[in-house]
C-alpha cells in the first residue's frame, strides 16, 4: 500500500511505478540472501566461526579446504596450525605453520605459534631460537615470554627460566599461568618462600585454581607448616571435587602428605580416587599400598605394590616397599627377591648419577 499511496492520480502509471520498485526491492532482497548464503557457505568463514567458538577439530578441516581452494590468498593454513596445536596435534601443527611461513616470511603470528608448538614438542632450543626469530618482527607479549621461560624449564636452567617468567610478569601482571609457572620454578630450585608467594598471586587472581591450591599446600608442607599445608591440601581437594577436569595430584599429594603424618587411615580414601583417575599412576599403587600395610592389610598392600611394581619395574623404592609387604605377609622368599632387586636397582642408578 505505502508503494501505490505516494504515485500520481494516473492510476496507469502508479501501479507501473509501483510494479517497478517492488521487483527492484526483491531484487536487492535476493542479492543479500545470496550473498548471506555465500558467506555461511564459505569454508574460512566457517572456519573462523568454528574456531572462534573453541570447535577446533571442525575448524581444521574448514581451514583445509579454505587453503585447497585459494591456496596461499589467506592466513587459512596459519589457522590450521592454531587449530591443530588447540587439539593437541602438534606436529601436524608444525608441518601447518612452516608451510605458511615460508610464504609469509614476516608473519610474526605463525613464528610465535610455532615457538609454542616446538615447546610443546619438547624442542626447547628449536622454539627459543623461533621466538628469537618472532621478536625481530614484532614486540612478544606476555604469554610469549612465559613460553621461553618454560623452554628453559625444559633445558634445566631455572635461573633463566624464573628470569623470564618475571619479565613475562612485568609485561602482564594479571598472568596467573605465568604466576603459577613461577612458583614452580621456584618449587623446583628449593626456594620456596618465593614459591609460597607466587602461588598466592596465582590464586589471588583465580581462587578456584586446583593446581595453585596443591601446589601452595606442597610449598607449606616444606616450609615445615604442617597445620597450614593440611588446610591448603583440604581446600585443594574440595576445588578437586567441584572440577570435573580434575586429576590424580591433589588425591596423591594429600594422601601422601597425610602418610607422613602418621594418618594412614585417612589418606586411603584419597588414594582410592587417585587411582579411579589414573589407573596406571604407579605412585598412586605405592602409596595405597604403603597405607594399607600401616592399618595392617598386608594382603591389599601386596596387590596395591604389585601392580606399582609392574607399572615401574626399574624403580628401586617399589622393590623395597613391595618386600616389606611380603615379609609382613609372611611370604619371605618373594621378600628377599624384591629387596635384592631393590638394591640391583639403587646401584645401577648410583653408578649413573656418578658419571
Amino acid at each position: 500500500m505505502r508503494l501505490t499511496h505516494r504515485c500520481s492520480l494516473d492510476t496507469g502509471s502508479k501501479f507501473q511505478v509501483g510494479s517497478t520498485r517492488v521487483n527492484s526491492i526483491l531484487l536487492l532482497c535476493a542479492l543479500i540472501l545470496a550473498q548471506g548464503w555465500a558467506q555461511s557457505s564459505d569454508p574460512y568463514a566457517q572456519g573462523r566461526k568454528a574456531f572462534d567458538a573453541h570447535q577446533f577439530a571442525a575448524a581444521t578441516s574448514f581451514f583445509a579446504k579454505a587453503e585447497s581452494a585459494h591456496p596461499g590468498q589467506s592466513d587459512a593454513l596459519l589457522y590450521v596450525g592454531k587449530s591443530l596445536a588447540n587439539v593437541g596435534r602438534f606436529p601436524a601443527a608444525e608441518q601447518a605453520l612452516r608451510r605458511y611461513s615460508l610464504k609469509h616470511p614476516d608473519s610474526s603470528d605463525a613464528l610465535y605459534m610455532l615457538g609454542f608448538v616446538l615447546n610443546r614438542e619438547d624442542r626447547p632450543r628449536a622454539s627459543l631460537e623461533t621466538y628469537t626469530r618472532a621478536a625481530r618482527l614484532s614486540v612478544p607479549q606476555s604469554d610469549d615470554l612465559k613460553i621461553v621461560a618454560l623452554d628453559y624449564v625444559l633445558l634445566n636452567d631455572y635461573s633463566d627460566a624464573i628470569r623470564w617468567m618475571e619479565r613475562a610478569l612485568q609485561f602482564n601482571p594479571r598472568n596467573e599461568q605465568a604466576w603459577y609457572d613461577l612458583g614452580r620454578c621456584y618449587y623446583s630450585q628449593s626456594t620456596f618462600p618465593e614459591a609460597r608467594q607466587a602461588f598466592l598471586h596465582a590464586l589471588a587472581l583465580k581462587p578456584d585454581d586446583t593446581k595453585a591450591e596443591t601446589n601452595l599446600a606442597l610449598t607449606l608442607e616444606m616450609l615445615n607448616q604442617p597445620a597450614a599445608a593440611d588446610e591448603a591440601y583440604k581446600h585443594a581437594i574440595v576445588l578437586a571435587n567441584a572440577d570435573k577436569h580434575s586429576d590424580q595430584w591433589p588425591y596423591l599429594d594429600y594422601g601422601a602428605f597425610l602418610l607422613n603424618q602418621g594418618r594412614a587411615a585417612e589418606a586411603i580414601p584419597l588414594l582410592q580416587k587417585a587411582i579411579v583417575l589414573a589407573l596406571d599412576c604407579a605412585a598412586c599403587h605405592g602409596k595405597l599400598g604403603h597405607a594399607l600395610q600401616e592399618t595392617g592389610d598386608f594382603k591389599g598392600a601386596v596387590k596395591e605394590l604389585e601392580r606399582a611394581v609392574a607399572l615401574s619395574p626399574r624403580d628401586p623404592k617399589l622393590h623395597y616397599a613391595l618386600g616389606h609387604a611380603y615379609r609382613s605377609a609372611g611370604l619371605m622368599k618373594q621378600s628377599r627377591h624384591e629387596l635384592a632387586l631393590s638394591a640391583k636397582f639403587y646401584a645401577m642408578k648410583d653408578a649413573t648419577s656418578s658419571r
